[in-house]
């Protein structure tokens, strides 16, 4: 009885999801690297794909954004699925001190280049963007390619974020 009324009080505080939109996502980011390559400036969009999975996880729904909005990951679901070997990635690489390695790798490597490109105006850093978020897509793709079509998703950055926001705010969620 008890185990019933907990699922019950859990069910009320979670936080609707949204209808997948994984279809079609993966549109959004042939159509912002094609702008980009084209218009700089179009790069600096590439923050909205970087900060939305942050976004939606401090607002309590996790990584509803990696299962239900990542460009990215549509697009590698899309065209890695016929090319793919399908196998299975090395337990290592799902272990959360890799993850945090390519997470630390990863972000301190952007702040790097940041620092380098904002002095140098909107087109630098819209190409800088654009060139880190190309680099990311291409490991993403590779991983799909030699692992399973959408690996990239288990250890992706971002994702790797949502996911430790989500554990904290359900440990405060707890402490209460």
């Amino acid at each position: 009885m008890q185990l019933s009324s907990e699922l019950g009080k859990n069910k009320k505080h979670r936080k609707p999801w949204i209808k997948s939109q994984q279809r079609w996502t993966w549109i959004i980011t042939i159509l912002w690297m094609l702008i980009a390559n084209l218009w700089p400036p179009f790069g600096l969009y590439g923050f909205v794909c970087m900060f939305t999975p942050i976004i939606i996880a401090l607002s309590g729904r996790g990584k509803m954004s990696c299962a239900r909005i990542c460009p990215r990951g549509s697009f590698i679901g899309k065209f890695t699925g016929h090319i793919s070997r399908k196998c299975s990635m090395p337990a290592w690489m799902h272990k959360k001190s890799f993850r945090f390695a390519l997470w630390g790798l990863m972000m301190g490597s952007f702040i790097l280049l940041m620092i380098w490109a904002v002095p140098k105006g909107i087109h630098t850093l819209g190409k800088t963007v654009l060139y880190f978020m190309e680099a990311a897509t291409f490991i993403a793709f590779l991983t799909g390619i030699v692992f399973k079509p959408r690996s990239w998703c288990t250890i992706c950055p971002m994702g790797f974020t949502s996911g430790n926001i989500r554990e904290l705010l359900n440990k405060n969620y707890k402490n209460r």
